[in-house]
């Protein structure tokens, strides 16, 4: 049995720090031209693609180079946002040096009072007070910046860059440097700042790939460099080149993490191999024979595998229950843009909740555990200053971009439909407008399929749930209201079939009367009052015709339809209905229309009173 370790020494998705110099090679010329670059200035914005080593050139690189007497490196990641943590970090040290200050001056002068520490109004002068206690020239690296785009918004990115004017950095009283450490595919969003700070694009350092020598270096000196606590490996002639080799993607190029993750399973592979062997040795045709298509891909379905299998006797139940919860859980630990975003056990249980499953807080804990474990490290735990809750990420964006590539349909369709939710609701609250205006912005039935089909709704947080049920409500009110105002079009118009029809038969037995008169030459005043009766029931049965019509528009709520029919009504009872001569008075009409006119008038001056307005 083989007595070689079973985790290797390599970082694998972990970047290296200062305390890991002595097995950092294939970036020295980086490292002095970095070095160089910022002793010109004194900001620095370092960036590169995706798994070049970025962290790693200024974590371990560039802090080599210093002497802690000539600089204070303190390397910020974003929080709820940037300013937050680095008020933190700053005002931390500020209270340590401080309080050494305290204990100083009541050595020295017990008899004076002993001074309080201030509070500061501004970031300028926080850093201005650490100086002055230290005389260290102050650092700030603020390492995947590019969140502050992915994760923040457009108010957290101007407060940033505005306090970042504010400071002044080029002052002589300033003592300060900043570098923003980004990849490159952001470097767009920097642009609208440009203005503001023209030395923004001036001072940059941007890393690039390995080139094959600087590889070579990296792979020859993992696999000869002393190990505490292993022997010294063997590397054989040409196992180097055939490494390189394996990793070649499409455009000839190496990943530097893609090259630790594959070192780690060179590792695992020969140590399995071993025997009584107790070192790890490596040749060119072992090398051969491991091969793999996609590394990363490899070792997160691995780590997958193992954390499920080891988490299967304590929680069978949501591991036989179909799909894949344990990488369902780290889906929630990625954006949708394929980068990395911190999250607590609470937070993704709380996700997990919308989604069909019967995950346990208990079972995302375990599985965080295991993720972050030496024997996986997929993932890193992270303590913040301003809360004492864990918090968890993926280890290395190029991992998180594997992740996010892997979401299956159901993932999508939960995120899409939470989003879709959460969006709804945040226009429907700001909306100020009418309540006509507002149920604009309830959930469409599209939408409220789509929520259906895809989230458990009881698992929503409790407004969400409520305007869910709210928009369901609405839509139901409105087919209510369109069923009633389809009753009531059917009425109308019966109603006005019946009064045409009697219109029709009064005319006709006017027209016959006439032409009976005319026929018999008979012009007493008796057949003349006949003909005069009929024709006045016709008119009136026409009137009635109109003023039906009329109150139809009224039972759609059309009013601007309703006042045209009604002032017809009017001008048909003064002009045909009761025709009048100089001196005549009009009869009032015994039917409410007049009563009926004014109302409609009313309500649609109030309407283009409330429009001049808006």
């Amino acid at each position: 049995m083989t007595h070689i370790p079973p985790l290797s020494p390599f970082q694998l998705l972990q970047s290296y720090d200062k305390k890991d110099s002595d097995y950092y090679f294939g970036r020295d010329k980086e490292t002095r031209q970095l070095y160089d670059a910022l002793m010109r200035s004194k900001f620095m914005m370092v960036y590169g693609a995706s798994g070049t080593g970025k962290t790693s050139l200024i974590k371990c690189g560039l802090q080599s180079m210093f002497s802690p007497r000539d600089w204070m490196p303190l390397v910020i990641r974003r929080e709820d946002d940037f300013l937050g943590p680095i008020r933190e970090r700053l005002y931390e040290i500020y209270q340590e040096r401080f309080k050494a200050h305290q204990e100083q001056q009541a050595a020295w002068y017990p008899d004076d009072p002993m001074p309080e520490p201030e509070t500061f109004d501004n970031l300028r002068d926080l850093i201005k007070a650490v100086f002055h206690l230290s005389y260290v020239p102050i650092y700030l690296i603020l390492d995947q910046f590019e969140e502050i785009f992915t994760l923040g918004e457009k108010a957290e990115q101007d407060e940033f860059f505005q306090t970042l004017k504010e400071l002044e950095l080029f002052s002589e009283d300033l003592f300060c440097k900043i570098i923003i450490v980004t990849r490159e595919e952001y470097i767009a969003h920097f642009y609208r700042y440009e203005k503001m700070f023209p030395f923004l694009f001036e001072y940059r350092f941007r890393v690039e790939k390995m080139r094959e020598e600087q590889l070579l270096q990296v792979i020859e000196g993992m696999w000869t460099a002393e190990y505490p606590g292993h022997n010294k490996f063997e590397l054989k002639q040409g196992a180097s080149q055939q490494i390189f080799k394996n990793l070649l993607d499409d455009r000839g190029e190496v990943d530097l993490t893609t090259l630790q993750v594959y070192n780690d399973r060179l590792y695992q592979e020969d140590r399995a191999r071993a025997g009584q062997r107790n070192y790890i040795q490596i040749d060119k045709p072992f090398v051969i024979e491991n091969k793999l298509d996609n590394v990363l891909t490899e070792f997160l379905d691995g780590q997958v595998d193992r954390v499920s299998s080891k988490l299967l006797k304590n929680f069978p139940e949501e591991l036989r229950g179909g799909g894949n919860p344990a990488m369902l859980i780290l889906y929630q630990m990625v954006t949708d843009q394929g980068t990395k975003r911190s999250r607590s056990t609470q937070e993704i249980h709380l996700e997990l909740q919308t989604a069909r499953t019967g995950i346990s807080r208990e079972f995302v804990q375990a599985c965080l555990d295991e993720f972050a474990s030496p024997e996986s490290r997929v993932i890193n735990r992270l303590k913040y200053a301003k809360t004492t809750e864990e918090r968890f990420e993926i280890m290395h964006d190029r991992l998180a971009d594997r992740i996010a590539k892997n979401i299956n349909a159901d993932e999508l369709r939960r995120r899409g439909a939470v989003t879709t939710i959460k969006n709804k609701l945040g226009l429907f609250q700001e909306d100020k407008g009418s309540e006509d205006k507002k149920s604009q912005e309830y959930l469409s039935k599209g939408e409220l399929e789509l929520v259906q089909q895809s989230l458990n709704v009881d698992g929503l947080q409790e407004d969400q749930r409520q305007f869910y049920h709210d928009s369901i409500a609405f839509h139901e009110k409105e087919e209510l209201r369109k069923k009633r105002r389809f009753q009531g079009a059917v009425i109308f118009g019966l109603l006005a079939t019946g009064v045409a029809i009697a219109a029709l038969w009064f005319f006709n037995r006017a027209r016959i009367a006439e032409r009976l008169a005319d026929q018999r030459g008979i012009e007493t005043q008796l057949a003349l009052d006949e003909a005069e009766v009929n024709l006045r029931q016709f008119r009136r049965a026409k009137y009635d015709e109109i003023v039906k019509r009329a109150e139809g528009y009224v039972a759609l709520k059309s009013d601007s339809f309703a006042l045209y029919e009604y002032q017809q009504a009017a001008i048909y009872w003064q002009d045909t209905l009761h025709m009048k001569t100089a001196g005549d008075t009009l009869p009032t009409p015994d039917y409410p229309m007049q009563d009926s006119l004014t109302n409609i008038q009313n309500r649609l001056l109030e309407s283009a009173n409330e429009n001049g307005k808006d």
